[in-house]
């Protein structure tokens, strides 16, 4: 038993370490004991399946193997933390499966700070210590029977039995990695085959246009775009000059959000049929499939690329667009590609000899690190901005972030001068797939569907027209019209003029036959009346 406590001893010391940093670093609340208590429980019942090895070399290796997982674990949640005020959870690690190392490296650039590291360092140290000192720990076996062998995994199955049962679960870093890998791969897997269906399975298909004029629609998907910051949406700083020059010609939309502040989770809704009413019909059609039913060539043009340790959802509902081209995918996944490079990628689109064509452009837009996502001749805005949390960090922050807005400015203006230039039946599509905070209601630049603000949900969204497009379709337009955007299925379809049994024009943010919805993000919340004034 002394054996047992001294073991016990080294994981509790991990704990209380843990805690203590928590403590002193974060605001604590009912959940840090619940944490507290699920680690103490998880680390007796790895200490408990010592007993199933005979061998005392069999259990020196468990027991480094297992402390190391357990100190990998302990430190992770910690560290996160500290970032959010708040654990991991399943959307969090959800979103970890759909990322890469770049954009790990650059989310960990991105919030690391002195406090985390000095962290770092000396729960590092206190783990060698402790590894070190346990050398000799298992030099004679400590199994004397099998009744007491028996107890202790009557032990063991008592601990997970109470850790399964109990809201503690909810707490545990393997158990969420696992629930979530399990759900990402089924959810993946409802997809079906997007690549090779490029026209889906629908029913009744037609379009109702009467010429045979060429036509070229433009979709451009933002990323981790907030309206709060654009010009347009009467932010204090003129982010958006170019937009601004010709706002009379854009329909603006003042009350549109994302269901979900992640890409993954938004994009998912966004692009197919499934809604938070009904997420399963995600396998039963794509935008892109039914612009294709209709004899429309589509151009999927990308400046993120196919990510993930599974194919990415995303790319697998934009596989079946005509043409596809992943910009990170063909410089190395260098993430500091700037969004210009898909102009260049957009003229070429433009140039094929094709009568009727829709492109999508998936934007990198203002996701972080905002400082890479802007050339240096679009560094406008370094003074003091306005927030209610003052710091250096903050400071600079919204200075790169507001850059970025500037420069996507550029970018959609320069995509809606084109498109003007070309005298055709035509419409340019303007949102984002999430907003930002960005130390506007909490200390915090960035997005976390675990620690979420109503700025995260706050989507812009626009639609520019061509005279020609004017002329033969008349948009219903009402400007504080709520909306969201897990329903834009049906309104591309209403603005194409396509109709099939599954589209409904009820659902179309332009349609007069338009019924309002409960707006739930999440999945589970309300944001009309979460958000409420």
């Amino acid at each position: 038993m002394k054996k047992l406590l001294k073991i016990f001893y080294k994981y509790g010391t991990l704990i209380i370490v843990a805690f203590l940093f928590e403590i002193i670093s974060s605001t604590i609340t009912i959940f840090s004991l619940y944490n507290f208590l699920e680690n103490i429980f998880f680390a007796s019942a790895l200490i408990c399946l010592i007993y199933i090895f005979q061998s005392n070399k069999i259990q020196t290796i468990y027991f480094y193997i297992s402390f190391v997982f357990f100190s990998i674990c302990l430190f992770l949640e910690t560290a996160y933390y500290y970032l959010f005020d708040t654990y991991f959870s399943s959307s969090a690690i959800f979103v970890t499966l759909d990322s890469n190392a770049e954009e790990s490296k650059e989310f960990l650039n991105f919030y690391i700070d002195t406090p985390i590291i000095v962290f770092t360092l000396i729960f590092g140290l206190l783990v060698l210590y402790l590894l070190l000192k346990s050398r000799n720990i298992f030099e004679n076996n400590f199994v004397q029977s099998k009744y007491s062998k028996l107890k202790i995994l009557l032990l063991f199955f008592g601990i997970v039995l109470f850790i399964r049962q109990s809201t503690v679960i909810r707490f545990n870093l393997p158990y969420l990695i696992l629930k979530s890998g399990i759900e990402y791969r089924a959810e993946s897997e409802k997809l079906g085959d997007y690549k090779n269906n490029k026209t889906g399975n629908f029913n009744g298909v037609s379009r109702l246009s009467g010429t045979n004029e060429d036509e070229v629609y433009v979709v451009i998907i933002g990323e981790s775009t907030a309206r709060s910051h654009m010009g347009i949406y009467d932010y204090y700083r003129e982010t958006t000059p170019k937009l601004s020059s010709i706002k009379n010609q854009l329909v603006i939309y003042n009350d549109v959000i994302s269901p979900h502040v992640y890409s993954v989770g938004a994009l998912t809704k966004i692009l197919t049929l499934a809604n938070y009413e009904n997420p399963e019909r995600i396998s039963e059609g794509s935008i892109i499939q039914l612009i294709n039913a209709v004899g429309f060539d589509t151009y999927w043009l990308s400046n993120q690329r196919p990510i993930g340790p599974f194919e990415s959802m995303i790319t697998k509902i934009s596989l079946s667009s005509k043409e596809s081209k992943f910009l990170t995918t063909t410089v190395a996944g260098n993430s500091k590609v700037l969004d210009g490079e898909l102009l260049v990628e957009f003229n070429k689109a433009l140039r094929y000899k094709k009568q009727k064509k829709v492109i999508f452009l998936h934007m990198m837009g203002t996701h972080h690190h905002y400082e890479n996502r802007y050339p240096e001749s679009f560094s406008k805005f370094n003074d003091e901005p306005r927030t209610n949390f003052k710091s250096e960090e903050s400071f600079a922050k919204i200075n790169h972030y507001d850059n970025t807005i500037l420069y996507n400015d550029f970018i959609i203006s320069e995509v809606i001068r084109k498109v003007d230039s070309l005298n055709k039946k035509s419409f340019v599509l303007y949102f984002s797939d999430h907003a930002e905070e960005m130390y506007s209601e909490l200390d915090m630049a960035g997005h976390n569907e675990d620690i979420y603000s109503k700025q995260m949900f706050d989507i812009p969204f626009f639609l520019w027209q061509s005279q020609k497009y004017k002329e033969e379709k008349a948009l219903y337009f009402e400007s504080n019209r709520k909306y969201m955007i897990d329903d834009l299925f049906h309104s591309i379809a209403d603005l194409l003029h396509i109709s099939a049994k599954e589209v409904e024009t009820s659902r179309s943010i332009f349609s007069e036959d338009f019924k309002d919805r409960k707006r739930i993000i999440k999945d589970t919340i309300n944001y009309d009346t979460f958000f409420a004034p």
